[in-house]
């Protein structure tokens, strides 16, 4: 496990390097122009820095929260109803017409994101 931790990080150190001296070299760059940040005054070299990390800051304090799932009506975003609207597979009956194949979509559906809920994996 440390060796995979190991592995999986080695290189963070090194991105972020050149991630913040990409942003370094943009600033410098914008600050020798005659163009300005959105509040009127030059921009800092350090300024895209601090953005980067202020919006980093932000999503890592996101917490997450599952997109709803209703199994008997199929609606929400990844939802059996809404999947068979987006493939156009008007022939599955939807729209509260019953039909065998609704019904083994349906069934079908739902016992994939019972799998993936129980496996920890995504539906796809």
């Amino acid at each position: 496990m440390l060796k995979y931790a190991r592995a999986d990080t080695h290189f963070l150190l090194y991105v972020y390097d050149n991630l913040r001296n990409a942003l370094l070299d943009r600033a410098i760059l914008r600050s020798a122009s005659p163009t300005t940040s959105r509040a009127g005054s030059p921009t800092a070299p350090d300024a895209f820095v601090q953005e980067v990390l202020s919006r980093s800051t932000e999503t890592a304090l996101r917490t997450y929260s599952p997109e709803p799932y209703d199994a008997e009506g199929g609606t929400g975003p990844n939802g059996w109803d809404t999947l068979a609207r987006r493939w156009n597979k008007l022939a599955l009956g939807i729209d509260g017409v019953p039909g065998v194949q609704r019904e083994v979509f349906r069934a079908l559906h739902v016992w994939r994101h019972r799998v993936a809920r129980e496996e920890d994996e995504s539906t796809g």
